[in-house]
């Protein structure tokens, strides 16, 4: 299943966040979630099943930071292939033929030379070995999320592509500035990171999570890709900003109210819509509500 085809004859609904909902089944925090890919699959199948059942189009792998630098802080470097690899076996098997499987791709959690210790060669081999995994697990193509850095963005965009992904999406993580000005950590414009992620060979460009970024400024981000890239655009917001509540992040969001703000997104001209941090399969079935409501 190709993804593209579907932008071009309706909204698509993808899912939302993971982390929060594999804490909500038992996950502690600060645990590796993707140990679980290994140790609990029964638990991720009924993470992405409620998704789907709630209308989810496109559901996202168990992958984020299955790369070796961060699976290396739990001593899982070495089970990367296998984890990437039964990430997508498992969405795979929930999603059958009814929804799209996207290999997740995170950042390395470090900084490229000469700011880090990572070299960019390095960076893009293991990138590429781990879209492989996820394609050979069962993956119908690939999202690249939450980047920051352009170079890194850059990087994983021609990795997924040297795997042969049918299609890759490249999304980043913007903040709005106290000026009003959107950007990433690192300073990437929205416009600025259109245009790398389409140069470097994404079919798809978006923006999840970010700081301060209500689903207005989401439709912001938008209108900003549009002038840059006439590429199909995901959009996957939060559910509002977090509080902390003893230790643990709380998303107050709630699902009728995150729908019917990205009702902004999508007039702006998102072709992908779906939920980061704090969304939950309840968010998304008030997403995919109002878009059939709005199809009437």
């Amino acid at each position: 299943m190709n993804i593209l085809s579907l932008c071009d004859t309706h909204i698509v609904v993808g899912d939302g966040a993971m982390g929060t909902e594999l804490q909500r089944a038992g996950l502690p925090v600060g645990e590796s979630g993707e140990r679980w890919n290994l140790e609990h699959p029964e638990r991720l199948q009924t993470i992405h099943a409620a998704y789907i059942a709630a209308g989810s189009e496109a559901v996202t792998t168990n992958s984020f930071g299955a790369n070796r630098w961060v699976l290396g802080r739990y001593g899982l470097a070495d089970d990367a292939d296998a984890i990437n690899r039964s990430a997508a076996a498992i969405a795979r098997q929930a999603a059958g033929s009814s929804a799209i499987v996207l290999g997740d791709i995170g950042p390395c959690g470090g900084f490229l030379r000469p700011l880090g210790e990572i070299d960019p060669s390095e960076l893009g081999a293991e990138f590429t070995r781990q879209a492989r995994a996820l394609l050979d697990g069962g993956a119908d193509g690939i999202i690249i999320e939450t980047m920051s850095a352009i170079e890194e963005l850059v990087i994983a965009v021609e990795a997924a592509r040297a795997a042969n992904a049918p299609f890759v999406i490249a999304s980043m993580a913007f903040d709005r500035l106290p000026n009003g000005n959107i950007r990433t950590m690192m300073g990437v414009s929205p416009q600025q990171a259109a245009k790398a992620a389409v140069e470097a060979g994404a079919e798809v460009v978006g923006a999840n999570c970010g700081t301060h970024m209500t689903t207005g400024d989401f439709a912001n981000v938008v209108a900003a890709f549009r002038q840059a890239t006439d590429r199909p655009i995901m959009i996957q917001a939060n559910a509002g900003s977090p509080e902390l509540e003893d230790g643990k992040a709380v998303y107050r969001l709630q699902p009728d109210a995150f729908a019917d703000g990205m009702r902004q997104v999508v007039a702006a001209g998102a072709r992908i819509v779906g939920g980061c941090c704090g969304t939950t399969p309840a968010h998304i079935a008030a997403l995919a509500q109002q878009l059939r409501a709005g199809a009437r």
